[in-house]
């Protein structure tokens, strides 16, 4: 499966395989939507890892998904983006507004 939730305490974290457009942006609002609505999980760490690339469909899916957790009083981070990833949030200038972490486990211990 390209996007994967697992739940690690109170944080959901969604891991993306392959570029974050189209089919794997609805899938993973989708995941977004089941944990905040079933599980009650208001802090998702999106693992871009495994990620070359996100798109504007991307980009927006990701604000969204900020400001649904932001509503909750929760909170939504990136974790492992590449260069290639940080390039696209430094043009787009969203790098200020999505909070990115080198590894997995640093966005965890900050939400903690």
């Amino acid at each position: 499966m390209p996007v994967r939730a697992e739940q690690y305490d109170q944080v959901c974290v969604l891991s993306v395989t392959g570029d974050f457009v189209d089919e794997n942006v609805r899938a993973a609002e989708r995941l977004c939507e089941e944990a905040i609505d079933k599980r009650q999980v208001v802090d998702f760490v999106v693992d871009l890892e495994r990620c070359g690339f996100v798109d504007s469909e991307g980009l927006e899916a990701l604000l969204g998904m900020k400001r649904r957790c932001e509503d909750l009083f929760g909170h939504l981070k990136l974790a492992g983006l590449d260069e290639h990833c940080r390039t696209i949030l430094s043009v787009t200038r969203l790098e200020h507004r999505l909070q990115v972490h080198e590894h997995l486990e640093s966005a965890l211990k900050s939400i903690r």
